[in-house]
């Protein structure tokens, strides 16, 4: 799981790429960290109006993989 989702470099790029489309200032997941440590740091460093937004491209991201 953590490589389909966070080591593969396709799935890196496609993070890189929907967080650029979106204009999302966050990082994609850390290699070293779990997807959910991620998670919780990022959406405590996001904006409160763009979480819905963050959570909406995290969802479609991990299911569309």
């Amino acid at each position: 799981m953590q490589h389909l989702l966070v080591t593969c470099p396709f799935s890196r790029q496609v993070w890189h790429d929907t967080f650029f489309w979106r204009r999302m200032t966050c990082r994609r997941p850390d290699q070293d960290a779990s997807i959910s440590e991620w998670w919780l740091a990022t959406k405590a460093l996001t904006p409160k109006p763009l979480r819905k937004g963050l959570a909406s491209a995290t969802l479609l991201m991990r299911w569309m993989f």
